[in-house]
């Protein structure tokens, strides 16, 4: 079976695991595949207990992640009183165990590839974190641990685990391990098995960081296809709606995006950007897009929960991510609002970085450019303008892609049949 071959889906697996799901912010706008996951565990009858690190920062949330929220145990939420008394009970009960964890966890501290020397003495207060996450997961009745990202969440996932006896996994994406990748050689060596994404961050994993290839696999981001259906036909708008989602930051490219809106407009094509998100390099963006030489035509919602985003996508005729490796050698992975829009049959428009070419194959099932060349993004939109009927085939294509590696049900099968193998070793 390739990582990507999908088990029968109808040999129902999960019915009686009981797990604990670990992330970064459960609820955040910008990992809502985090709480699709735990949807599709459920469906399988996994019974799942959530537990994050911080509440979600932002101002908007979603309503379809306000019950998440609800129910997650936010570790951090609990303050330092409640990590020492579980650091002590540890200690008290399980010596053992406590005194070889703390070791493993003094020479990560110590020994462990880290992205900055400050990372260091965080991994000690991950220990402390993964005692509390420790007591959680054994009064959850949790027998396996799950972790969605690969850097500080994983490390008080790993250290948990050992403390609490229980296997653990992982599942990365793209700034945990390419900008904030800490001690990833030893979570992969520990854990039952790691996910990745894409094939490039397995080939990441293992060329850069030094990773065991034998403990990875890949397990897309998935979404539910009912949720995500495709849409009917729909002509063209006027003015031509283009569409782009995500964070505010510099890997996503934005800037070239706005930058192609000038060149199309300039030639007096009738055409409207919209990109919806929040993050860091919003005033940059909107400077950028109050040229008047735009004409207004380029709007910046600000982030927006997802019920809005969907309307967004209803409306866009087409999808245009710039993605690029920024400064700091972020890069995205797989962008879940590029699979959300080829599941939906919306034409999209990105760039070969990453997992990209394992998502979109370029004059097929979208547009893929080089990174930072504006001017081919203005290329291939300028050639969906122009050609209605072959954007429309590009779009079935994709959903035929997303519906052959990228079903949420598919790889969860994956995901909960690795867990339930993990657990007959252990027996």
């Amino acid at each position: 079976m390739t990582p990507e071959s999908r088990p029968d889906t109808a040999a129902r697996g999960g019915a009686g695991l009981r797990m604990a799901y670990m992330a970064p912010q459960i609820g955040v706008l910008s990992a809502t595949f985090v709480y699709r996951d735990v949807e599709g565990l459920r469906a399988r009858g996994v019974e799942v207990s959530l537990f994050s690190l911080r509440r979600p920062r932002q101002e908007v949330t979603s309503a379809e992640a306000d019950g998440f929220i609800r129910e997650t145990c936010y570790l951090y939420d609990l303050g330092a009183g409640a990590v020492l008394r579980a650091a002590t009970g540890r200690l008290l009960r399980h010596p053992g165990r406590f005194l070889r964890t703390a070791a493993l966890a003094a020479r990560d501290a110590l020994l462990a590839r880290t992205a900055a020397p400050s990372d260091r003495p965080k991994l000690l207060g991950h220990f402390l974190a993964g005692c509390l996450l420790a007591e959680r997961v054994e009064r959850a009745g949790a027998r396996h641990i799950h972790c969605n990202f690969a850097h500080a969440p994983a490390a008080v996932t790993m250290y948990a685990a050992l403390l609490a006896d229980v296997p653990y996994s992982f599942l990365c994406h793209a700034h945990d391990i390419f900008v904030h990748g800490v001690a990833l050689r030893e979570k992969t060596a520990r854990a039952a098995f790691g996910m990745c994404s894409s094939r490039f961050n397995v080939r990441f994993l293992v060329d850069e960081m030094g990773c065991d290839p034998g403990k990875l696999d890949v397990m897309r981001t998935g979404v539910d296809l009912e949720a995500f259906p495709l849409r009917a036909e729909k002509p063209f708008s006027k003015p031509f709606q283009v569409l782009s989602v995500g964070r505010l930051v510099d890997k996503k490219g934005f800037d070239l995006l706005i930058a192609a809106a000038a060149e199309l407009l300039r030639e007096g094509r009738d055409l409207r950007v919209t990109i919806v998100g929040g993050g860091p390099a919003g005033a940059a963006l909107r400077a950028q897009a109050a040229d008047p030489a735009l004409g207004g035509r380029v709007t910046l919602t600000g982030p927006l929960p997802q019920e809005e985003v969907r309307r967004h996508f209803a409306a866009a005729d087409a999808f245009v991510l710039p993605c690029r490796q920024a400064k700091d050698r972020d890069m995205d992975g797989t962008p879940i609002v590029l699979i959300e829009a080829m599941a939906l049959g919306v034409p999209v428009v990105s760039t070969a970085v990453s997992g990209n070419p394992e998502l979109v194959e370029d004059g097929v099932s979208g547009f893929l450019v080089a990174p930072e060349d504006a001017a081919a993004v203005a290329g291939v939109v300028r050639r969906l303008m122009d050609d209605a009927a072959a954007a429309r085939r590009m779009a079935l294509r994709a959903r035929d892609t997303i519906e052959g590696a990228f079903d949420l049900a598919g790889n969860i099968a994956r995901l909960v049949q690795k867990v339930e193998a993990s657990q007959a070793v252990r027996k």
